[in-house]
């Protein structure tokens, strides 16, 4: 599964009663035998723009034989509800061909979501603080084709349909920014993505680097026209046995007329922990992480995090940007040690006392 999806899910597999866990990881491997699961879960999650998040799921996961050397295929249905009156349905799945030579993915979303918005740019303070509600669909679709060993060739559409409200008063309110009502927008991408991960959720080996370029034209089911050009890189080293280190750079750049929030957005479960999504929005944003990751005992580990980023209106202004920094620590309890599934639990801090409480699936990148 495309792993920012899952990692706002599926807490309520930590909780499974024990005797469970360890039939998942004490199955016996046989390297000439596929395996198929479906699992109904309670869900739970933490993000500091949602609050806590409680649902329910269902994920079925097809692996194929562990001789064909082919990542499993899944699918995954959950309906969530969060303490902030923010409410998803979802669906969505993956599917790798043999050898891993073709991933086809899809998503199908509807979302009442309410969201705190700041302003743009980086001096934002937090007195500044509005919320709005985007409600409406989304749908998304995306073709993986290997070129090369470890180069794969992508490209995606993704469609967003919805109205906003402003549920306080301010400048969303005046709707006087591009995108302050909604509307709908498609963005069709392609890009290169170069993939040596030793593993598809916990990896600690490899690297995983994609650049992409998409972009929305108006009136080509889009009510806007502006491009999203995003490099997103990450490498893993194992230290010593199962401690890994992993870094990952990310920069995201916003050209032509975008809609106030599809502007790059410092914030997020996967990378800035500690800022809710969106704190910090503009045209440009850049961001640096590292993480060590070690066993404690058993299925449990912890990890140590930090990094910082940067919010500017042009590739040019990031170097004289403010610094945000990011840091923090979590734990892991492991589900599946074939397939390296976690549960994880994470704490961030970031500038002027910025913090959150993330609660989800699998590793944060």
């Amino acid at each position: 599964m495309p792993r920012r999806s899952l990692c706002s899910v599926l807490l309520a597999v930590a909780v499974l009663p024990a005797s469970i866990a360890a039939a998942v990881g004490a199955q016996s491997v046989d390297s000439t035998t596929p395996h198929r699961r479906i699992q109904p879960l309670p869900a739970l999650g933490s993000a500091p723009e949602t609050g806590f998040q409680f649902g329910a799921t269902v994920l079925a996961v097809y692996e194929p034989a562990l001789v064909s050397r082919t990542r499993p295929t899944s699918l995954l249905a959950s309906a969530l509800r969060s303490t902030k009156q923010q409410t998803r349905v979802s669906i969505e799945g993956e599917h790798w061909t043999i050898g891993n030579a073709r991933k086809v993915a899809a998503s199908a979303a509807w979302q009442e979501f309410p969201l705190p918005f700041y302003g743009i740019g980086d001096g934002t303070p937090e007195s500044a603080k509005e919320t709005f509600t985007p409600k409406g669909t989304e749908l998304n679709a995306s073709l993986q084709q290997r070129v090369r060993e470890g180069w794969y060739a992508t490209g995606s559409v993704r469609y967003l349909d919805q109205s906003i409200v402003a549920d306080t008063i301010g400048v969303l309110r005046q709707r006087t920014l591009l995108g302050s009502t909604g509307g709908r927008m498609t963005e069709w991408s392609a890009g290169l993505q170069a993939d040596t991960r030793d593993n598809l959720f916990a990896p600690r080996s490899g690297h995983w680097v994609q650049v992409s370029h998409a972009r929305a034209i108006d009136g080509v089911l889009s009510d806007f026209q502006y491009g999203r050009t995003r490099l997103d890189a990450r490498a893993y080293r194992a230290v010593r046995g199962e401690h890994v280190v992993a870094t990952q750079v990310q920069v995201i750049g916003i050209d032509g007329a975008a809609p106030f929030d599809q502007l790059a957005l410092i914030g997020n479960s996967d990378i800035m922990r500690g800022y809710a999504k969106g704190r910090y929005r503009d045209r440009w944003m850049t961001a640096a992480q590292g993480e060590y990751r070690t066993p404690i005992r058993y299925r449990v580990g912890a990890v140590a995090f930090a990094g910082a980023g940067f919010s500017a209106p042009s590739l040019g202004d990031l170097g004289q940007a403010q610094l945000l920094p990011t840091y923090g620590a979590g734990l892991r309890v492991q589900i599946d040690p074939r397939q390296r599934t976690s549960v994880r639990a994470d704490y961030g801090r970031g500038r002027d006392g910025a913090s959150g409480l993330y609660i989800g699936f699998n590793q944060a990148f």
